[in-house]
């Protein structure tokens, strides 16, 4: 048995993982693509896994970004630095992407990034009971979200109100009957976002429309004041 005169060199070139990114839903986001900076590029393409399909493509000067129908017209290269951005952002579109890059050195480097995509954060709905007792004014304010798993807090302005823990969904306000108004924020976190809702309210003697329960009026707001 002889050996072939000939050698065949095989390039085999290692995968690196960029992390992983995120974008909140209907947003624009950037892919880097972690070229080295001195690299001149001749050759970009972005896949998309499992089943490693291109989804834009930078091959002799010419780009294509359209290669997909579920991205339509939403994704956009940057050809010196090879970032992909991605306009509004759907569920569909966390997945992992891959970036393929020549120079023209004819030098390669391949990378990958996990995108994920959130929702934002439901502003809170807040809502109000009020109860003049010898000139105080009894307000007690619920803060609920659409949200799950949020933390509360409350900002109340000016600061002389008297008010009970500001960080629970419920808070308990007293102030003079005379106090021209009062602002009101509710917010609520998560680890990575925020909302917030503000309302301003007065004891004014008015009767508000709502569900009322021992003379207490329950009121939706934004506005108790009509």
């Amino acid at each position: 048995m002889s050996l072939s005169p000939f050698t065949f060199a095989v390039a085999v070139v290692l995968v690196k993982s960029l992390g992983e990114d995120s974008g909140y839903l209907g947003d624009t986001i950037t892919l880097k693509s972690g070229v080295n900076p001195a690299w001149n590029l001749s050759r970009i393409e972005w896949l998309i896994w499992p089943n490693r399909t291109w989804i834009v493509t930078y091959r002799q000067g010419k780009t294509n970004t359209e290669r997909v129908n579920h991205f339509g017209q939403r994704l956009s290269l940057n050809t010196s630095s090879g970032d992909l951005t991605i306009r509004n952002l759907t569920k569909d579109d966390a997945m992992e992407y891959t970036v393929d890059l020549h120079n023209t050195d004819n030098e390669e480097k391949v990378n990958k990034i996990n995108l994920t995509v959130r929702e934002r954060l439901q502003k809170p709905t807040i809502q109000a009971a009020s109860r003049s007792v010898k000139g105080k004014c009894l307000m007690v304010l619920d803060c609920s979200s659409t949200d799950n798993g949020v933390n509360h807090s409350w900002d109340v302005t000016p600061s002389s109100v008297y008010t009970t823990d500001r960080s629970s969904a419920r808070l308990l306000a007293i102030f003079n009957s005379t106090q021209n108004s009062v602002n009101f924020t509710c917010t609520t976190t998560n680890n990575i976002d925020h909302a917030r809702s503000v309302v301003t309210l007065k004891c004014d003697g008015k009767i508000y429309t709502g569900v009322c329960y021992a003379c207490i009026c329950y009121v939706r707001i934004p506005n108790c004041e009509t």
